[in-house]
């Protein structure tokens, strides 16, 4: 655990790195995971126990994965709701450390960002604005129905209108994320299509579930070997 001070978000947080069985700072840098949400992805989530059990099975490749703190929750929504700032933040603040620190790739096409909820929405959005730093996405639930105002699907028309990026997709969402105001299903639903029809490498899961961990903790290796597989041909679908 190292404590973080960010001069550009103005704040201080924990993040969290886990580094594979037997690595060393020598030979073939590892590949890259930044998962948003640390802590319920390092507490709640037994990542680190996944991913050495997929590592052990020569799954995945050897990667290094950042689990990045949440403060409170009015700060996270504000980081995490398509902010500009926030994607600074990862570009000129904590990659720059993490390669200053481990030894890791610089391929963009080896760095994954990851997370839930707004988490997986900010993912999206940080992978877009900054595709030559990250080129593999997993978004959990990714909360895709938001939107300034009432604007709402903000991002899946920021994606559209704009010539495609270098990128790869996990998306799942569960059934039951539905209430009277938010429908988590239909805009999942809406940015998988957007992307297949833009040409995106996508792969999309619906699962009889709610917007809560213990989905989140059965699925999050799902996520990870669709991203980790070899590529599909441009444009086609890996729905499930």
């Amino acid at each position: 655990m190292h404590r973080f001070r960010s001069a550009l978000l103005a704040n201080e947080r924990r993040i969290w790195v886990y580094t594979p069985p037997g690595y060393t700072a020598s030979g073939k840098p590892c590949d890259i995971l930044l998962l948003l949400d640390g802590f319920c992805y390092l507490h709640v989530i037994p990542t680190p126990t996944i991913l050495d059990n997929l590592l052990s099975e020569k799954k995945i490749p050897p990667l290094i994965t950042v689990f990045i703190d949440s403060l409170d929750a009015q700060t996270r929504l504000h980081e995490m709701r398509c902010n500009p700032t926030f994607v600074h933040f990862l570009r000129h603040e904590l990659l720059p450390w993490l390669r200053e620190h481990y030894h890791v790739t610089s391929d963009s096409a080896r760095t994954t960002i990851g997370g839930v909820s707004a988490g997986g929405l900010a993912a999206a959005f940080v992978a877009f604005e900054a595709s030559d730093l990250f080129g593999k996405v997993l978004s959990q639930s990714g909360s895709f129905w938001w939107g300034p105002e009432t604007e709402r699907e903000w991002l899946t028309t920021h994606y559209a209108a704009r010539e495609k990026r270098p990128l790869r997709f996990s998306l799942e969402v569960g059934l039951l994320e539905r209430t009277a105001t938010v429908d988590q299903v239909i805009a999942n639903r809406h940015f998988h299509d957007m992307l297949c029809k833009k040409g995106y490498d996508v792969h999309y899961t619906e699962y009889n579930g709610g917007h809560d961990y213990l989905t989140w903790r059965e699925s999050v290796a799902d996520g990870l070997l669709a991203l980790m597989r070899k590529s599909l041909p441009e444009g086609s679908k890996d729905t499930i």
